[in-house]
């Protein structure tokens, strides 16, 4: 907490000025939740130092990132991550949530369950507005394979067009290595009733897991 006993809050979104009007809404209506910095990626904000009790995170970043990664780097620090969203995809806030995600709100949600969710997660208690509890009860919107890290950027990676050479030069790892990357995401697909047969399949897969942005979303910055 802050010298003042306010909970202090670092914010990931790369449309500052909506998080800039929230910040000084909800500093109004709850004197005790201040939004001390906003950044438009994680790594602006992991360079930040300015302290933070809890680290409110879009998923819908725009820079290619990966949101269940963009959750662990928070977590790393020992900062609680509350998800703050308008993607309704299921599947990638279980991904947040296996990550370390410590809780879930849309940001249509009013100033007092913003400030609810912010005081539950900084106290070590996970949340879920109504809206999203609804979406959890939902086993099916969250059934998933649960991939290795390197899985999800081998399929990430493809999915999005790269070759399979190119892909193992990125990661750097030899081609047959990609290969089994590969093999072994669509074999935990298939276990898992979502086959992905072909690279098209796999895209779909990793729109669906937030893996990638849905097709038509703005390019990254």
């Amino acid at each position: 907490m802050g010298p003042d006993g306010s909970l202090r809050v670092g914010a990931v979104d790369d449309a500052p000025v909506v998080l800039a009007g929230l910040a000084a809404s909800l500093h109004t209506a709850h004197p005790d939740i201040r939004i001390v910095t906003v950044a438009r990626h994680v790594e602006e904000l992991l360079a930040s130092t300015e302290a933070v009790d809890l680290v409110l995170l879009d998923l819908e970043l725009h820079d290619g990132t990966d949101p269940a990664d963009n959750v662990t780097r928070l977590t790393d620090r020992d900062w609680p991550v509350l998800i703050f969203t308008q993607d309704l995809r299921g599947r990638l806030v279980a991904r947040a949530f296996r990550a370390g995600a410590a809780g879930v709100l849309s940001k249509g949600e009013d100033l007092d369950v913003v400030a609810e969710a912010v005081r539950t997660v900084a106290a070590g208690e996970p949340f879920l507005s109504r809206e999203w509890a609804a979406v959890v009860a939902d086993d099916s919107a969250l059934s998933g394979p649960l991939l290795a890290p390197r899985e999800v950027e081998a399929v990430r990676l493809y999915a999005a067009g790269m070759k399979l050479a190119s892909v193992a030069r990125r990661l750097g790892v030899t081609d047959e290595t990609v290969r089994t990357y590969l093999l072994r995401a669509r074999r935990k697909y298939e276990s898992a009733g979502r086959p992905a047969y072909t690279k098209t399949d796999l895209y779909i897969r990793a729109v669906e897991d937030g893996m990638l942005p849905p097709p038509g979303s703005p390019p990254a910055s």
